[in-house]
């Protein structure tokens, strides 16, 4: 399976690394600190065990080239369909769409938005596009996978991260959480839409890859491996419960975990589960989760992403609650590492 996953990625995969293993990207501040959240979050299994599952992708440490000096351009100058699918960032002021055609060659870009820097993560095996607070270190990809899932490690200590949970494998950071920021998985029509002054990350990599192609299959419309209900690296944990590439939207805290199927949290609008609160963002399609403990308040859809709360009415990320950093994911994903997830 090893080989499969580096005939698909093809050139993406720089193999004359093999033999120097990792390569150095120090960060240019004084000061490399890693940013760890306040807490750490639920493992769904031991990290030992996680550490025995772990296996190679097929490129070996930065085979997969991250963008750590990455361009961009305006929104105007994007050579994007409508449908396309982007990641999305906001903060500071600023906004960043991240196209899917460039991440799937690259995984990772090392950014500075708003002010802060930061790592845009995504894995195309898993659909998971995730953000962490980076301090003057870089990330990279390290060619490890984790049910199907983007390992990544910090080029200070050279520790080892799982992407979906967020947490040190191994090294000096084993068994602490990265801090997340939340990013936004959606289409180019709906991100220009909501930032209009939103900057492109460009073409312009300093690498030479074909960025109209994706070795996976298409997201527009959906095809190949996106589409298909089969994974191609063994899982922890597997279910049948929903198509293997059905989206959820998932969250998790200290203590537990949950994940709601995005297309019925669209359908219904707020859902709940295990002591968590789930609002749809029609918007962006996407999904805002809070934890609320045994005290589930009354939340009611007004429309247009708008839900009233305590008689007041709020956006649907600004809800007075706790809010946790959503995951959205293909549900084999989320399984194979939260299987006790709670859910409706």
């Amino acid at each position: 399976m090893n080989w499969i996953h580096m005939a698909l990625l093809g050139a993406v995969a720089a193999v004359g690394l093999a033999m120097y293993g990792f390569s150095s990207h120090p960060g240019d501040g004084a000061d490399p600190a890693l940013p760890l959240a306040e807490a750490n979050y639920v493992l769904g299994d031991d990290i030992d065990d996680y550490n025995d599952f772990m296996m190679s992708g097929g490129p070996p440490p930065d085979g997969i080239p991250s963008i750590d000096d990455p361009v961009f351009i305006d929104a105007a100058e994007a050579d994007l369909e409508p449908g396309d699918k982007v990641i999305g960032f906001y903060h500071g002021g600023e906004a960043r769409a991240y196209p899917q055609l460039i991440m799937v060659h690259h995984e990772i870009v090392n950014d500075q938005v708003g002010g802060l820097n930061v790592a845009v993560t995504y894995c195309p095996l898993t659909a998971t596009a995730q953000g962490f607070e980076r301090g003057e270190t870089t990330l990279g990809v390290s060619g490890q996978l984790l049910n199907s899932n983007l390992v990544l490690f910090d080029r200070d200590t050279r520790s080892y991260f799982s992407q979906i949970n967020a947490t040190g494998l191994r090294g000096e950071h084993r068994g602490e959480t990265l801090s997340e920021v939340n990013l936004v998985w959606t289409t180019w029509e709906r991100w220009r839409a909501a930032h209009p002054d939103t900057r492109v990350l460009s073409e312009n990599t300093g690498h030479l890859r074909n960025y109209s192609r994706d070795p996976y299959g298409s997201y527009n419309p959906v095809g190949g491996y996106y589409g298909q209900d089969r994974t191609m690296f063994p899982l922890m944990h597997s279910s049948n419960r929903h198509h293997a590439k059905e989206m959820v939207v998932g969250a998790r805290n200290s203590d537990t975990s949950v994940y709601f199927v995005r297309s019925d949290l669209a359908r219904e609008q707020v859902q709940t589960a295990g002591g968590f609160l789930a609002v749809y963002e029609p918007n962006l399609d996407t999904g805002y989760i809070y934890f609320v403990g045994d005290d589930v308040p009354e939340v009611t859809p007004l429309g247009e992403g708008s839900y009233e709360l305590g008689g007041e009415a709020f956006q649907a990320g600004d809800l007075p609650l706790e809010q946790l950093v959503p995951v959205e994911a293909f549900y084999f994903a989320w399984h194979a590492f939260y299987p006790d997830s709670a859910h409706p």
